[in-house]
This record gives structure tokens, sequence and C-alpha cells, in this order.
């Protein structure tokens, strides 16, 4: 769940810079969030994110976050810590760089590289996401010199602010490897470690990925819809995430944010639901 939990954020927040741009707002507040999320399979998220705005309206992002799987024949628990940098988001253009971090010691590890540049127009805003991505696996992997995999990707998001309440994106996600990851699919051992959907959502290990959301904004509260499909670099199967969010002021400087969504193999097989809420304190 956590690499949902990062994409969908996103474009959440995206939606809401877009809205700020709109409306010509001075500037963006810093905020600390603490979230957490479950499925119906025995899987449970936790997430602590600072946006922080210093000297020059350049920004501090930091987050760490565990998630604790006990569906699968083995129960781990991964961990991910994430720090990154931005510009202004509110001026034409913003950049930034991230450096994240995810997995579990002895297993497997990924290290993640990331420049984020964004173009703010009146109603549109275009993201482009370059990454390098390094997969560190144990010893007994799923064939010779399988140690370290190295992955380059690029993500590219367009997003339309109308004058009105609404905002819409649409997002496209493309993943190379200098190794066959698909041998992945047949090891036993792999399979019983990390479950096809925790390889592809929250290692990256992805072929495609293509993202659809909807968002409107009304006085203090916004609601937004997102549909994703991804293409699993493992096994080739085609995943659909739908995600419904809805945050709203609950004073001058707590927000509440809450979220529920499906996620389903191709053909309809395997489907998953999960739930989330969060506060958002804003100063």
């Amino acid at each position: 769940m956590q690499q949902w939990h990062f994409i969908f954020s996103r474009l959440l927040g995206a939606a809401l810079v877009g809205i700020s741009i709109a409306v010509q707002a001075d500037g963006l507040p810093s905020t600390l969030s603490f979230e957490g999320g479950s499925d119906f399979q025995g899987s449970r998220d936790y997430y602590l994110d600072l946006d922080y705005a210093f000297v020059d309206d350049l920004r501090l992002l930091a987050s760490v976050a565990r998630n604790r799987s006990d569906s699968q024949n083995n129960p781990i628990t991964t961990r991910s810590v994430l720090l990154g940098f931005r510009s202004d988001p509110l001026e034409p253009l913003s950049v930034g760089v991230d450096l994240e971090t995810w997995g579990k010691k002895g297993s497997l590890e990924t290290d993640t590289l990331r420049v984020v540049i964004d173009i703010n127009l009146q109603h549109w805003q275009f993201s482009l996401r370059p990454q390098w991505r390094t997969l560190t696996f144990d010893r007994d992997c799923a064939w010779p010199d399988c140690k370290k995999v190295k992955s380059t990707g690029t993500a590219f998001d367009v997003s339309y602010y109308t004058d009105g309440p609404w905002s819409f994106s649409l997002g496209f996600a493309r993943q190379q490897y200098d190794k066959k990851v698909e041998l992945l699919a047949s090891s036993p051992r792999w399979q019983r470690g990390f479950s096809a959907t925790a390889l592809n959502f929250s290692t990256g290990l992805e072929d495609r990925r293509h993202s659809v959301a909807a968002s409107y904004f009304n006085d203090n509260s916004l609601w937004g819809f997102s549909w994703l499909k991804s293409l699993s670099k493992v096994t080739g199967e085609t995943s659909f995430v739908y995600m419904l969010r809805f945050s709203t002021d609950l004073s001058e400087q707590w927000r509440l944010r809450l979220w529920a969504g499906n996620q389903t193999l191709e053909k309809g097989r395997d489907p998953m639901r999960f739930v989330g809420a969060g506060l958002v304190y804003s100063w």
C-alpha cells in the first residue's frame, strides 16, 4: 500500500497546489501530517510527513513510513524514508529532488533518486519526474549476479484546473531494468517473502503505469477520485486501483483526511479493499 499512498498523495497535493495557484494564494503553509491505513488482508501502514517552508519559499519534504503485512506465509515489516527539497511550488517553474529508501534489511532494499520539474500555468500544470533506482537483494535470490538491480524511469503528469471547483489529472510512468526481474515470479522464496502486489507497488517493479484523477473543491473540503492501471514487470499482470479521498478543515490549523479504495488484478481476480485516515497540522 505504500506506493499507492505516495502516488495518490502527490495527485491530491497537485490538486491543492493548482487550486492555490488559480486563486493566487500568497503562499502555502508548512504542514505536518500523520496517517494510517489498512487493507482487508492484514496489511497495516503508518505515515508521518513533513512539508516545511523556510528561506525564500524553499520547501523541505520529509517522510517516514512503516508497513506490516500479516497476510503472507512469512509476515514482513518494511520501512521507508524520504527526504526532498522543492523550490516555491507556486512559481511558474518549480524544481526539486527526492532521496527515498524502502525495504527490509537482509531481504530487499531500494534506493531512489528522483528529480522533479513542475511547470505551472494559469490553468495547467505539467510535471516531469525522472528517477534512478537501485534494488539490493539478499544473496539467495532468483538468478546469478542478482544482488543489485538498477532501474531508470520517467513519470509525466498533466493537470487542468477549471475556473470552478473542478480539476483533472492524467499520468503516465515507464520503468526499465538492467536485469530480468521477471524471474522473481518463478522464485518460491520471493513468493513467500513478498506478495506480487508488494513487489509491484512498494518497490516500483512496474513496467508501465497510467493514472487518472479528478478533484472537486467546495468551501474548505476537497473530494478526489483516482484510477490507476499498473502493468507488473514481475508477473506481467495488470492491476487496477480505485481510490476515493476526502479532506476537510476541522479548524484553522487542523485538517482531516479520509480515503478508501479497491485493488484488483486483471479479469477481476483477487480484489483487495483498503481504508485510511489522517490528520494534518498547518502553520
